[in-house]
Order: C-alpha cells, then structure tokens, then sequence
C-alpha cells in the first residue's frame, strides 16, 4: 500500500514538474504532423474548460523550439462531445469576434464549417496544420479538408492563437508563454 501511495506522488510531481513535455499524441497523429512539419517540437499545451465542463486539451507544435506561424500544428483531444452545429457556430461567431465579415463570407465559411465538421466524440482528435500558404485539418486522423483561404486560414487559427483570444490564459499556455 505504501509503495502505491509514494509511486502515485511520485507521478504527481513528475506530471507537475514535466507536464509539458508529455504529450497526448498517439502515434498516427504523430506521423500525420511528421508528415508536414518534418521534426517538430511541443511549444505549449492548455485545457480548455467552461464552468465544470472539461471541454479539450490542446496541443501546439512547430518546426523549432519556437513557434514558427508559417509552419504549426494545432491538436486538440476533445474531452466532451460536441455537435456538429454547436462547432459550427462558436467558430463562426469566434471569427467575427476577431474580424468584421461581410454575409456572403460568413455564408460560405459557415457552408464550408457545415460541410466538414462532425459531431465530436470524446477522446478523439482534431489537428490543424498551417503550412506556408495552406492549412490541413484531420478529424480521427482522418483528413477532412485543405484551405489555400488565408483569410480563413489565420482567423481560424487565431482562435486559439491570439493575445486577445476568449481566453488569454489558455493561449498563453498553448503559446508556452507562462505567468
């Protein structure tokens, strides 16, 4: 019992002291990001949680040490289920927060959202990657979509990815920026 007890603290401090070298990519996703980012190197990581709802993790990676923003991979392991029209809207209304959009744009990044979103499930993982001029989004490493929109592209990032994000705190975090 003992030794349970003084593993379990051990893992604890560990966890707290090295938290932000672990990961929770599996290796699929690994090869994935491999894939467009050749080496990469963890900058950050975040929880994202509303009120008592743990909603995702969140991973961020790059091609140095150092975010690089022509060249990053965003994970997310969801920790909730999402609807699909739920994803929809809070990534259409996060869009507006940063940029005034005209209606036909809106009207088509909402088609486009509708089109490739999914109802999420708990524990799978959505990964964005912005590479130079593109972006590539895979949902269960399984690739959904490619955007050569920079417009849609860096405000789509910018969600997690902005000093004056909805939360702060988490980009910080994701950004490897701690207080």
């Amino acid at each position: 019992m003992f030794r349970f007890f003084f593993v379990s603290i051990l893992f604890v401090f560990s966890n707290l002291a090295f938290g932000k070298y672990l990961t929770f990519l599996d290796p699929k996703s690994e090869l994935i990001i491999s894939k467009y980012l050749g080496k990469n190197y963890l900058i950050g990581s975040a929880n994202y949680s509303f009120m008592f709802w743990n909603i995702y993790d969140a991973e961020l990676y790059s091609t140095s040490n150092k975010i690089d923003f022509k060249e990053f991979a965003v994970v997310l392991k969801y920790n909730h289920s999402i609807t699909k029209n739920r994803l929809v809207k809070e990534t259409i209304d996060d869009i507006k927060e940063q940029k005034k959009i005209n209606q036909d744009k809106e009207k088509k990044w909402r088609k486009l959202l509708e089109s490739i979103y999914v109802k999420t499930d708990i524990g799978k993982k959505f990964i964005g990657i912005k590479k130079m001029d593109k972006a590539i989004f895979y949902y269960d490493d399984k690739k959904i979509y490619q955007s050569y929109d920079q417009e849609f592209n860096e405000l789509f990032f910018n969600i997690w990815l902005r000093n004056d994000s909805k939360n702060p705190e988490f980009s910080k975090r994701l950004l490897g920026k701690f207080k």
